[in-house]
């Protein structure tokens, strides 16, 4: 695996040595680049990125915490593989999570989050890269969430981010006709909340995110 090409994705090295080992090693997971049951070797890690021991260990301990690692005691450290059962789960928490920041949030947006809300939908309409198109969807959803104010709730649900979409990307992103559908249903949240009708704008979200179950790959066992 060559490390500088998820390097030159995170930037320079800037903070703590451990945080910046940290981006590295999850912006390949995510990105399925280290794909699942890939081995983290730590010296290998260690001398692509020119930095000690230290920092990787316990970088490979907070992604470990994240769900991304699975370290196996005296064989090393390898990229976490999740099943069907365990991607249902957390489609079912994310949405959960979701429908109940979106009734706080609601009735707190302003027509900022509205105007940058429908700036998302326009440049998704235009996109043609999954990994752009990721990041837009994300962001739409972050504006609603945001606004309720729960950081514990905000953190669960970058940390179902990074376990989940890494499988459901080529899946959802590669259907044409699951992506116009997907970019419909952002705005029709969108006019729920424009309206202030909280209670619609949480069951199409809760029912939005629950529909990318349908996006875990078949060959999942």
């Amino acid at each position: 695996m060559d490390y500088r090409e998820l390097m030159n994705a995170v930037g320079p090295r800037t903070g703590q040595t451990q945080e910046w080992v940290c981006r590295v090693l999850r912006e390949g997971i995510t990105s399925g680049k280290l794909q699942p049951g890939m081995q983290l070797k730590q010296d290998e890690v260690s001398a692509a990125l020119s930095v000690s021991h230290i920092p990787v260990r316990e970088a490979l301990r907070q992604l470990e915490a994240q769900g991304l690692v699975t370290i196996h005691p005296n064989r090393g450290s390898v990229v976490t593989s999740l099943d069907r059962s365990a991607l249902e789960d957390m489609m079912e928490i994310r949405a959960s999570i979701t429908y109940q920041l979106a009734k706080r949030a609601v009735p707190l947006m302003t027509q900022e989050d509205f105007a940058q809300m429908q700036e998302l939908i326009e440049a998704q309409k235009q996109t043609a890269d999954a990994f752009e198109e990721e990041r837009l969807n994300y962001r739409f959803h972050e504006i609603i969430t945001h606004r309720a104010n729960n950081k514990v709730a905000d953190m669960f649900i970058d940390l179902i981010h990074y376990n989940a979409d890494r499988y459901l990307r080529g899946a959802f992103y590669a259907d044409e006709a699951r992506r116009t559908r997907s970019i419909s249903e952002h705005q029709a949240i969108l006019d729920a909340c424009r309206a202030g009708d909280a209670d619609k704008a949480c069951t199409l979200l809760h029912d939005h995110i629950l529909d990318a179950r349908n996006c875990i790959p078949e060959n999942m066992a």
